[in-house]
């Protein structure tokens, strides 16, 4: 069931405000206050926050405690009785969050009762809090916001940071629960990476029928399990896409005749949509399952190549297919980067380009154009 209590206008104005940043026409802000103007305000208005309402976001907080010191101020306090219960640190836009200094934004969290800290450079947003030790702000963040990649941000969990769902409790323990998540799947990534020699030791005593696992056993097990596991993630990422395209078989089955009707319409203008260009298409249908639903993407053949297009518009086309050639098959991939044709073998060979196939639909969804649309 969905979650009715889920603030998606939260989603929708991140998702916009994202989106500004991805126009061609967009320059980053040339200095600390452009970013705050620009990129964190909109930020905090979308939590549900009135940046106007000084009793509730006053910017240029300051606090005469006795860890303050003189003059120091963080950028904006969110504000609960007059209390700080967030604290906000603004930091030039191409500025490196992991790299900079947050000594004012670690004071100011200490000497107040605010339990939560985001740092943030206008379209990275850190959240911090103090699970490894009360009152004082943990060294990493237990979250992370990015406007540029929002798909792979815990957006859900965040919800009872923005206004209308806002909950410490359950926030500190969702923390918690992030906090160690992203521990986990570092540890999990570098061993993925550069297997540890725990991870080979092991590997090599449940496998191999040596009673004592010596160094050198150690050293020719290092190659091994490095190959095993890309060829065990190369496994799931192929199971992942079989699946996709039999979903995407069972959806097409309903208008398969429609299909083959299509087809012979076109046996009568000369123009054959061929077997290999349908298996393109639904090959790029599961390619693009996770931007947008299936059916949006179909095709509309021509004389010379096969368009993939978006919503049924030519001027939406985002690849093109050059299988009418005997010997050499290519795919053109209306994307921003060069060269625009790839030379394939077989269908298949889409995988291989599957990040820019992506782009290039991304481009079409976000309304941009390339320098070959006008062919269309």
């Amino acid at each position: 069931m969905p979650d009715t209590n889920f603030p998606v206008d939260w989603i929708e104005q991140l998702e916009a405000l994202a989106k500004k940043l991805k126009t061609p026409d967009w320059q980053a802000p040339p200095n600390e206050e452009a970013t705050k103007m620009a990129l964190v305000a909109p930020f905090l208005q979308a939590l549900g926050y009135d940046v106007f309402n000084h009793d509730e976001v006053m910017p240029e907080f300051f606090a005469d405690l006795p860890l303050i010191k003189s003059g120091e101020r963080v950028d904006y306090a969110i504000l609960e009785n007059n209390q700080p219960k967030i604290l906000v640190e603004v930091k030039a836009y191409k500025t490196n969050l992991d790299e900079t200094e947050r000594g004012q934004l670690q004071r100011y969290f200490h000497a107040t009762r605010a339990r939560l800290g985001l740092l943030t450079n206008g379209h990275i947003f850190q959240f911090f809090t103090d699970l490894d030790e009360a009152n004082k702000m943990d060294e990493k963040p237990f979250a992370e916001i990015d406007l540029l990649n929002l798909r792979h941000a815990p957006l859900r969990q965040l919800k009872h940071v923005t206004k209308p769902r806002f909950n410490l409790n359950e926030l500190l323990s969702i923390a918690e629960e992030l906090k160690y998540i992203k521990g986990v799947k570092e540890e999990i990534r570098q061993e993925l990476t550069d297997p540890s020699d725990w991870l080979i030791r092991e590997m090599a005593q449940r496998v191999h029928s040596a009673r004592r696992i010596s160094p050198q056993l150690l050293d020719s097990f290092r190659p091994i399990v490095s190959k095993a596991i890309q060829s065990y993630i190369a496994d799931r990422i192929n199971e992942t896409l079989d699946k996709a395209i039999k979903t995407i078989e069972v959806k097409d089955t309903g208008s398969q005749m429609k299909n083959q009707d299509y087809v012979e319409e076109k046996d009568d203008n000369d123009i054959i949509t061929t077997q290999e260009e349908i298996e393109a298409l639904r090959i790029i249908r599961a390619i693009c399952a996770n931007c947008v639903d299936p059916d949006r993407i179909t095709e509309k053949d021509m004389q010379s190549y096969c368009n993939i297009i978006l919503d049924g518009h030519a001027r939406k086309s985002f690849v093109r297919l050059h299988f009418n050639a005997v010997r050499k098959k290519k795919i053109t991939i209306l994307d921003q980067s060069q060269p625009k044709t790839v030379y394939v073998t077989t269908p298949a060979d889409l995988y291989h380009n599957q990040d820019r196939i992506r782009q290039a639909l991304m481009i079409k969804l976000e309304g941009k154009q390339t320098g070959e649309e006008s062919q269309d």
